[in-house]
């Protein structure tokens, strides 16, 4: 099981994450907080696009590869980075309850955990 566990700073309204249990976990928390952000519909238009295999953003590239998005660190320091894998469906979901779970409803704290090949996000207030 992996999980990333994010925090709201109630002073700006952004999130944080901490206690990753793996690289993979790290990447996710830094693409949603540092990435994504407030506008998750920019990487869902990306997503859908057909046009556009590649993109970066702050700390993350994000490469279409078959039904695939890929997400490397885009600081990595390892000789061969680690990338977090994951569908198309898969994508799009985290994005869409990003929004939806979190930005919208501003809990306070919010884990993701990986188990059985589904991102599950909950959250506490």
């Amino acid at each position: 099981m992996d999980v990333v566990n994010f925090f709201l700073d109630i002073n700006d309204g952004d999130y944080s994450f901490k206690n990753p249990s793996n690289i993979k976990m790290t990447i996710l928390g830094c693409f949603l907080t540092s990435d994504v952000g407030s506008r998750p519909s920019s990487f869902k238009k990306w997503g859908f696009d057909n046009k556009s295999e590649y993109t970066c953003s702050n700390a993350t590239a994000l490469e279409k590869e078959n039904d695939y998005i890929l997400l490397t660190d885009f600081y990595s320091e390892e000789t061969t980075p680690t990338v977090l894998k994951m569908t198309h469906q898969q994508f799009i979901q985290i994005l869409t309850d990003w929004e939806e779970k979190v930005l919208k409803l501003k809990p306070k704290e919010v884990t993701i955990t990986y188990e059985n090949d589904q991102f599950i996000i909950e959250t506490k207030n």
